[in-house]
């Protein structure tokens, strides 16, 4: 059986380049966080791009969240950019998180 998600990475210098895709959602969200603490063992900045989503869910921003969070902690930047759907765009809003998806 083949993902519904894709992750890509880059790792230079310890900057981690992170491109998520697909069905980003709680059925897949064990597997992509568990690539995601394989992949972000000590990085120096983290650049999350999340694009061509087919859905995504409530776990997906938590891990977003999470890794935001865990960049506060340990001293790295995390620069995040997300481009959805209107439909999914007006979801994460409507449901108020939106300010999660967004660079802080």
């Amino acid at each position: 059986m083949t993902d519904s998600y894709k992750i890509a990475h880059k790792e230079k210098n310890g900057e981690v380049n992170l491109v998520f895709s697909g069905q980003l959602t709680i059925n897949n969200i064990e597997k992509i966080a568990s690539e995601i603490k394989t992949i972000l063992e000590k990085p120096t900045a983290v650049n999350i791009q999340v694009k061509e989503v087919e859905n995504l869910d409530l776990t997906f921003v938590q891990l977003i969240y999470s890794i935001k969070n865990s960049g506060k902690k340990n001293n790295f930047k995390v620069t995040l950019s997300v481009s959805l759907s209107e439909e999914l765009n007006s979801l994460v809003a409507n449901a108020g998180f939106d300010s999660f998806l967004t660079e802080n």
